[in-house]
């Protein structure tokens, strides 16, 4: 076995994983608290790439405030949606199917809109000079040590990344917010009989998961390119991860996502890179056959 191909392998699997781990907790603090399986988080996904490209390009801004107005777009974007598409059900005492089938509805719509509005094309972030040119958003050097390297972009990915999950599960934890949410998710009568305000707690909830949808989003398009489909494909991967973590833990959500993205990255010892989504919904599927909890999920009694 080539080892310096293991390594390496578990190096990409370790970034891949750490977005994965990110996109987990966003989507399981959303379900957990509210049990809206939440796939609109793409369009904050895509939204903050989008909206960091345009205040690159059309408002030729720096590279940091480009991002700043990516990230309030999608925490923006991410609050509309529940307050104008979730509420209004809520209220109505629809069904979570209901308020799944809204969810899945505007996952689809947004990518044909963002077409619309700025075509089919993938669109990098660039920043541009004094004389208008497009320029290198930063500098983003390789660090090599004998066959591994990692690029800046990629530590910044996979820091940034545990950062915030860790800021969120010692928010939840620690903090009287955090009680509120934990209080909220197991027994939401029992929270409102002692002044718990679900709605705020539900406005604080989606601000916060579109803001990590948001930071994901960005990285993503720093990487790559931001384009129209870009936020349902990795979506589907956080969902993906906290079944696989266990959908009763955030912590195990994240954990989740880190395996998964290491799994399906070494899977490249013996299938080919294209196999990766494969790879990955073989391994739900296993998890869930094997331990329908999840991995690190509290079995239902």
């Amino acid at each position: 076995m080539n080892f310096d191909l293991v390594a390496q392998l578990a190096i990409s699997g370790l970034v891949i994983g750490s977005l994965y781990a990110l996109l987990g907790v966003s989507f399981g603090l959303v379900y957990q608290t509210s049990k809206i399986f939440h796939l609109a988080g793409a369009i904050p996904f895509a939204a903050a790439g989008y909206a960091a490209v345009w205040a690159a390009k059309s408002l030729q801004l720096s590279i940091w405030l480009s991002i700043f107005i990516g990230l309030a777009a999608a925490v923006i974007i991410g609050v509309l949606i529940l307050v104008l598409g979730y509420f209004p059900l809520i209220k109505k005492k629809a069904t979570l199917l209901s308020l799944f089938l809204i969810s899945l509805g505007l996952s689809v719509a947004f990518p044909n809109l963002l077409q619309i509005v700025f075509g089919v094309d993938n669109l990098p972030l660039e920043v541009y000079d004094a004389e208008g040119n497009p320029a290198v958003p930063f500098a983003n050097p390789t660090y090599a040590s004998g066959f591994l390297t990692i690029t800046k972009l990629n530590i910044v990915q996979v820091v940034s990344s545990w950062l915030l999950v860790i800021a969120v599960l010692y928010t939840i934890k620690k903090t009287a917010l955090g009680r509120s949410i934990t209080a909220l998710r197991t027994n939401p009568a029992m929270a409102s009989a002692v002044g718990i305000n679900n709605k705020v707690v539900y406005l604080v909830v989606f601000s916060v998961s579109s803001f990590l949808m948001g930071v994901a989003g960005i990285l993503i398009t720093l990487q790559f390119v931001a384009n129209p489909t870009m936020g349902l494909q990795w979506t589907l991967i956080g969902f993906i991860a906290v079944f696989f973590g266990g959908i009763t833990s955030l912590g195990g959500s994240a954990l989740g996502g880190l395996i998964l993205g290491l799994l399906s990255s070494l899977s490249g010892i013996w299938l080919g890179s294209q196999y990766a989504p494969i790879v990955t919904f073989a391994i739900l599927f296993l998890t869930l056959l094997i331990r329908p909890q999840g991995l690190f999920g509290k079995e239902a009694i």
